[in-house]
């Protein structure tokens, strides 16, 4: 079928909405919002408000609703988005700590550290090795003026870059979780898995892909609330005593394609990192500030707030 649909003015696109019941009460402050926010870009927001295999909108739906629950998905993408910094220096950390310990300051630079890996779902391979040295070349050419990339290269002629405590803060998420699932030696992936407390190197990884995938939407500005996430965490039960967890029940009825899970695989890695860390608070901040928010749609169980995960310390 041919697209024939024209461009609407956004005084059209109020008149479209109150033709589908949407109550609207101030029109120019709704014109105002539809002309930094795009309308569609709003649509996916107005869906929980709408009748079921309609356009229409359940009756008593105000403007409102739908934009205060942009307005919840917006600071929930900042909230995530920040603790990921979090977790990102503190995965970049462990990986210049414990594999110059083991191989040197220029680990970086030595192939036989590093493997190969086959992508499962189309089979293509990947020389981490050479994709890495890639990506360090490109950011030295790029950030040359800063100034320890200066001092080192105006300093040191051998070898030719600088060390991995210089080199791979260059590196972003994408590049750390690929070094992660590049190393060759499956003990040198379990330390750094162990010192999160995973015991499982496939959890780790799928984790680190995850929260690299959920850190690029909220870098780009996407919808969190409600989506399936394309690259899920595996679901980890853990008998670690130190770490606060769900039960394995919980674990069992949990989506992993929806956010709740990977909120709570946040969690489990901030106790590690940052065992006061204020994630928690601000969530249940944010919730009371839109109690209105289906946190449903977001793979919620019931009394979430009543699990020892998601008390506040």
């Amino acid at each position: 079928m041919k697209y024939t649909k024209p461009p609407l003015t956004f005084e059209e696109q109020v008149e479209l909405l109150k033709s589908r019941g949407l109550t609207i009460p101030d029109e120019k402050r709704t014109i105002r919002h539809l002309s930094n926010v795009s309308y569609y870009r709003l649509s996916a927001y107005m869906i929980p408000f709408r009748e079921k295999d309609s356009d229409d909108f359940v009756e008593g739906t105000t403007w409102d609703d739908i934009y205060n629950l942009y307005k919840f998905d917006r600071k929930f993408r900042l909230l995530i988005f920040d603790e990921i910094e979090r977790i990102e220096i503190s995965l970049r950390t462990q990986l210049i700590y414990q594999l110059s310990h083991k191989y040197g300051s220029h680990w970086q630079d030595d192939s036989s550290i590093f493997k190969t890996i086959t992508n499962q779902s189309t089979g293509q391979t990947l020389d981490v090795f050479a994709d890495i040295q890639r990506h360090i070349g490109e950011q030295l050419q790029s950030n040359r003026k800063l100034p320890f990339i200066d001092h080192y290269l105006r300093t040191y002629s051998d070898p030719a870059t600088p060390p991995s405590w210089m080199s791979i803060e260059l590196l972003y998420f994408s590049e750390l979780s690929r070094i992660c699932s590049g190393l060759a030696s499956r003990r040198d992936l379990m330390d750094i898995a162990n010192f999160y407390n995973i015991k499982s190197d496939d959890v780790f990884l799928s984790w680190l892909h995850s929260i690299n995938y959920v850190r690029n939407i909220c870098a780009h500005h996407g919808r969190l609330w409600n989506i399936k996430l394309a690259i899920q965490p595996k679901k980890y039960y853990s008998s670690e005593k130190r770490i606060i967890w769900l039960a394995s029940s919980e674990i069992a009825n949990v989506q992993s394609s929806r956010i709740y899970y990977f909120m709570c695989v946040l969690l489990y890695l901030l106790q590690t990192i940052n065992p006061n860390t204020k994630f928690r608070a601000h969530f249940h901040d944010l919730v009371k500030t839109y109690p209105n928010v289906p946190l449903e749609h977001m793979g919620f169980p019931e009394n979430w707030e009543n699990h020892k995960l998601w008390q506040k310390l």
